[in-house]
């Protein structure tokens, strides 16, 4: 028997996992990558969001979509009234194989996978890049574990399966989930030498009534602190789904933009603007309880409590 470190952990468990399917599940169907992409549609409710959630285009899952429902012979989805998609009463049935291969899934990359298989942490761009790239190597080294850091736009429309862990900014841990506060952003509003030449006047606090401002786009406007940004006015001229994207716009004169400290402070194109009333964040380091309880994961938590501890902050 081979030792369990040359297992290719994925291709053992499509073995596993395809010959568990439900008893009800269609014939039609090829192999899991097919149930994956229909619980990606029914979670979503929009061939876009499916698309997001399975890192292809939206173009693919259309392709595969009517794939499947050729070899069916008839609809898995229906249009609802609002345009999204529903499933049909045999889309229904195979959702729910697909959560069941979801389940089957789980438990053979735990059986086969054991310590070899990376937690899978989802977070943005700017957390990865400040707060986990510069401690998580150490993981590796002191804990012998693996990672892997994917970074989304819209982390709030991610399908469960997609990630073990996920670090962004939240009030508070969602109640299906648990986890602890790792960081904390400061922000601040931030400019470039253009626009400073066009506006030399300082700002008025409280309010940005006339001042062209970079605002949030997609999951990332519905953090706090873009929302208190949003609250102050000004004329919307751009948005971006990223604070790096906002830094540079703002760098190149676009507006003022609300950015991470950490993000902002060692960028010699921008300038911090005085403005009292400015928000800060918490990071946050959450997992759903059953995936929170797999032993890798929790050890990966524990460890990631002590030495991700308030780590965001830009002056150390």
């Amino acid at each position: 028997m081979p030792p369990s470190g040359s297992i290719d952990t994925l291709r053992a468990i499509r073995n596993f996992a395809w010959p568990h399917a439900p008893e009800n599940t269609p014939s039609m169907l090829s192999d899991w990558s097919d149930l994956r992409t229909i619980l990606a549609i029914a979670r979503a409710g929009t061939l876009s969001g499916a698309a997001r959630a399975l890192g292809v285009s939206q173009s693919t899952i259309s392709r595969r979509l009517q794939a499947i429902e050729r070899d069916a012979g008839e609809r898995i989805f229906v249009r609802s009234s609002d345009g999204g998609f529903e499933p049909s009463a045999l889309g229904t049935r195979l959702v729910g194989a697909a959560e069941e291969m979801r389940t089957a899934f789980e438990a053979a990359r735990a059986a086969l996978g054991g310590s070899q298989t990376p937690v899978r942490i989802a977070t943005c761009e700017a957390i990865a890049n400040a707060v986990l790239t510069p401690v998580l190597p150490r993981w590796a080294v002191e804990e012998g574990g693996r990672f892997d850091i994917a970074v989304h736009d819209d982390l709030f429309s991610l399908p469960d399966d997609d990630f073990d862990v996920l670090v962004t900014p939240l009030e508070s841990a969602p109640a299906d989930m648990v986890g602890s506060r790792i960081a904390r952003l400061d922000w601040g509003l931030y400019a470039g030498e253009a626009w400073l030449a066009r506006h030399p006047a300082p700002l008025v606090s409280g309010s940005l009534a006339g001042s062209a401002v970079i605002a949030a786009s997609g999951s990332l406007a519905e953090v706090g602190a873009y929302r208190w940004f949003a609250g102050l006015g000004g004329e919307r001229v751009a948005s971006a789904t990223s604070p790096l994207a906002m830094a540079d716009l703002a760098a190149h004169g676009v507006g003022i933009a609300l950015l991470p400290r950490l993000v902002a402070a060692g960028d010699r194109r921008l300038t911090e603007l005085a403005f009292s009333g400015l928000p800060s964040s918490d990071v946050w380091m959450v997992a759903k309880r059953a995936t929170a309880e797999r032993p890798q994961v929790a050890t990966f938590l524990k460890w990631s409590r002590r030495n991700l501890k308030d780590k965001a902050r830009p002056d150390g």
